[in-house]
């Protein structure tokens, strides 16, 4: 690389007609190395670091993905391994007719840490439901996103007024 640096300064020394074109260019590469850094190399890092501390933050007890797309609860962590429970209903994910199996794993190998679904409301068979009765989407569980601001406001009106 400092070989090309010299060659490409002495060429621009040699030519007596165009130093201020040399300057620019020198200039130029200087440019393209700065956009390629905070372009490339930096968010690369960063994503490296923090794959790096997600690996060790996994804890006995948290539910990880691997690199190869198994899902299991950790049940051991070591210095460099982490031993996982996958199958069965070791992920609130009944397998039938399946027992758990156990896994040695390095820690290079999670991929990252899965984060329990956060509940919805409740519908009146107790199960956690986004849609109304029609399949129409809801908004924060209370009514279809299908509604006009009209009768959402005569709603409110209704519920607060005694």
């Amino acid at each position: 690389m400092t070989g090309a640096i010299h060659v490409l300064l002495a060429a621009a020394t040699t030519s007596t007609k165009s130093s201020g074109s040399s300057t620019t260019f020198v200039i130029f590469l200087v440019l393209i190395a700065l956009v390629g850094y905070f372009l490339l190399i930096r968010p690369q890092k960063q994503k490296q670091r923090r794959q790096r501390e997600q690996q060790s933050a996994v804890a006995v007890g948290d539910e990880i993905l691997t690199v190869g797309g198994i899902v299991g609860r950790v049940v051991a962590v070591e210095a460099d391994r982490v031993t996982i429970l996958s199958g069965g209903d070791t992920v609130g994910f009944p397998a039938a007719g399946s027992e758990p199996t156990r896994l040695v794993l390095v820690r290079n190998a999670v991929a990252r840490k899965i984060e329990p679904p956060l509940p919805g409301p409740m519908d009146d068979d107790g199960h956690s439901s986004d849609y109304d009765a029609d399949g129409a989407p809801t908004m924060n569980g209370d009514a279809p996103a299908g509604g006009s601001a009209e009768s959402a406001e005569s709603a409110e009106s209704e519920g607060t007024s005694q």
